[in-house]
């Protein structure tokens, strides 16, 4: 695994994964997450602005997901989630997610909210214990 998009394929091919956070109460979150998108270099997901998740990124952007292959391998990724207006994320994953799309519509929608990350590490171990590292 060398670069973001591989990163993104291997989620892809494992399905669902799960986010943490820090919530507003000090202590941490994790949810069930399947919207992940590779877009103009970068990492992004999806959320509602009226979903205490949203608020957690906010508040405390650090975050890690961890997605688990049927193999025994397993991906975690590190970053902070920075919340965009980029309307062409937002368009690319409802093209990417139906079920987003049957929720919030079309990119105009005010509750729907995309975030990416920065100051990203990744990590994938496969089932032997061989752990390989990424940097972006």
């Amino acid at each position: 695994m060398c670069d973001l998009q591989a990163v993104v394929e291997f989620i892809d091919a494992c399905g669902l994964g799960f986010l943490s956070t820090k919530g507003t109460c000090g202590n941490p979150r994790v949810r069930p997450v399947q919207s992940i998108l590779y877009h103009n270099n970068r990492i992004y997901f999806a959320t509602a602005i009226t979903k205490n998740f949203y608020k957690h990124i906010q508040n405390h952007p650090g975050i890690e997901y961890c997605a688990c292959a049927q193999d025994g391998s397993f991906l975690r990724l590190r970053g902070e989630a920075r919340v965009a207006q980029h309307t062409d994320a937002k368009e690319a994953m409802l093209l990417k997610y139906p079920a987003v799309r049957e929720i919030y519509g079309d990119a105009s929608n005010s509750e729907f909210a995309v975030f990416y990350l920065e100051n990203i590490s990744a990590q994938l171990e496969d089932s032997k214990g061989q752990r390989t590292q990424l940097k972006a």
